[in-house]
């Protein structure tokens, strides 16, 4: 952690709740780092695959649980329009709980886990809150259909997406079909510690901590946009030091076991890649901007273990790695797979830094909107640090071939996406013209935010 709060600074308050007073403490990573430190799986294991997908559930069934709860408040209400909005956060998040499922089934394929007992996901803490929420949402569905105040025969056949109404229920049987997927896949995959107590397995109560430590009050989707970050946070842990262990064995000659462990490293990517989709999706401006103050003077790119650990210091040393065995002339058989997997986190990066672009885009806007942490134009920040790594990627190329960054920049679209006739000017103005009125004192730096950012740099993760 790059920053000790000051004893004798209160936190900020809004009339929202707590304004965080860094990264740290806007994601909760006191309570992730402790739930995965505090589970029998040891780093670098296969157990510590398993262990992390699961614990990532867990997260995300403590946020369907919420959801479905205030879906359900919506709908006694009869505000259709604000119970469609949480139901597209609920099948987003079901469909983040399919691709973790997905991964677990991969794990649990390999020889290890052969006779292994399968995994008791309806025994978990989180599943124990979640199957109730999912109940009294149908319940309360139910009664509405049962009442005539709905028509779900008329809906379904005579309405579309143009409709609220159909865009719920529609949201609600994507679900309903996703959970079925999700369920079976984790019950079909293997228990890394069948002698352990799932609530002890993935230290739940860590976790549970994590997701309702920072509540903001109001009809908004802080938990949700917290959670999207905390399960990437928790995986990126394993792949980052899966990718150090790789590092230290290929130095060591052992090129056959740096790829084992950087397989389990690239299990985690798509769970870790799906957490972006749910916020650019369902993430309005106007909702944006309802918890933007409560986020203080943060900035994604105050993630520690990812902006720092795994973009930046991991990805280089794996690189200059893989350099030093092409250029001494190795001729591992097993060479070709390690660089393969250099291939695969380079993608991996640059994939998530292009998704994370829509960010800023959608919920800052154009028009030198500053940032948070006082950034003089968000959009062209995010893009600057995208770009500039893509010139410094250290795999960008191997055996002496051309540089061909990966970045978004040399896009044949970009000249008229950027040009008089495309719509894109014109949204990224309306969204910074309503951020920067919205938030005359983040564009102005005044208040709060007249102060300097509090973050610094952290020292390099050197392997």
């Amino acid at each position: 952690m790059p920053l000790t709060p000051a004893a004798d600074r209160p936190a900020a308050h809004n009339e929202r709740g707590v304004i965080a007073e860094h990264y740290y403490a806007l994601q909760s990573l006191r309570a992730i780092e402790d739930a995965r430190s505090e589970t029998v799986a040891e780093p670098v294991t296969p157990q510590a695959l398993l262990v992390g997908l699961y614990q990532s559930a867990e997260i995300a069934l403590y946020n369907l649980t919420d959801l479905l709860d205030r879906a359900s408040g919506h709908l006694r209400a009869l505000d259709v329009e604000r119970g469609v909005a949480a139901l597209h956060w609920v099948r987003s998040f079901h469909r983040v709980l399919v691709r973790l499922s997905i991964a677990a089934l991969r794990v649990s394929g390999a020889e290890v886990w052969r006779d292994a007992p399968r995994w008791q996901v309806a025994a978990t803490p989180a599943f124990a809150e979640f199957e109730p929420a999912l109940r009294r949402f149908d319940q309360q569905l139910n009664a509405l259909a049962q009442d005539g105040r709905i028509d779900v025969d008329a809906v379904i056949a005579e309405r579309g997406l143009e409709d609220s109404w159909f865009g719920l229920l529609h949201c609600v049987r994507v679900a309903n079909h996703d959970a079925r997927v999700w369920s079976a896949n984790l019950a079909k995959s293997a228990h890394p510690a069948p002698d352990v107590a799932p609530k002890r397995l993935l230290a739940s109560d860590r976790l549970r901590h994590a997701v309702h430590e920072h509540h903001l009050t109001g009809d908004t989707y802080f938990t949700q946009f917290r959670a999207l970050h905390q399960i990437p946070e928790l995986l990126v842990r394993e792949i980052n030091d899966r990718i150090e262990a790789a590092i230290l064995n290929a130095r060591k000659g052992d090129i056959a076991t740096a790829v084992h462990v950087l397989d389990g490293a690239s299990e985690l990517f798509d769970p870790v890649e799906v957490c972006l989709p749910p916020i650019v999706d369902n993430l309005s401006t106007h909702d944006y901007h309802q918890i933007r103050e409560n986020l203080g003077l943060t900035s994604g790119s105050h993630s520690v273990s990812m902006r720092f650990h795994l973009f930046t210091d991991l990805f280089d040393q794996f690189g200059q790695e893989l350099a030093r065995l092409r250029d001494e002339g190795c001729k591992d058989p097993f060479l070709p797979l390690l660089e393969r997997h250099g291939v695969n986190v380079r993608v991996f990066i640059f994939a998530w830094r292009d998704m994370h672009l829509h960010l800023p885009r959608n919920n800052l806007g154009g028009q030198e909107t500053k940032s948070l942490t006082g950034a003089p134009d968000a959009i062209r920040t995010v893009r600057k640090m995208r770009d500039n790594a893509a010139q410094a990627d250290p795999t960008a190329h191997p055996h002496g071939t051309t540089h061909i960054p990966l970045s978004a920049t040399a896009s044949p679209l970009a000249a008229y996406l950027d040009g008089p006739h495309s719509t894109d000017g014109l949204l990224l103005a309306a969204t910074g013209a309503s951020t920067q009125t919205n938030f005359r004192d983040v564009q102005e730096r005044r208040e709060f935010f007249s102060q300097p950012c509090p973050f610094s740099k952290p020292p390099r993760r050197v392997v």
